[in-house]
């Protein structure tokens, strides 16, 4: 996205926000095999995950109640 370009409508958030998380659960594929050495790294992106869900499913309730308007 370029500086100047209009803002991302809601619609278009959500499969962002999907191709996010599913980028993590690669990166915490790669991670576990790090063994004990890679478990904070892991913790970390298990909360990031966690944001990454809640914020999608805050755009989704915010679809539906424009909707509802």
């Amino acid at each position: 996205m370029a500086r100047g370009d209009p803002p991302m409508s809601l619609d278009t958030l959500v499969p962002y926000y999907n191709g996010a998380y599913f980028a993590t659960v690669a990166i915490k594929g790669r991670l576990g095999k790090l063994g004990p050495d890679g478990r904070p790294a892991l913790q970390e992106i298990s909360q990031y995950q966690q944001m990454l869900i809640e914020l999608r499913e805050a755009i989704r309730q915010t679809i539906q109640l424009k909707q509802q308007r």
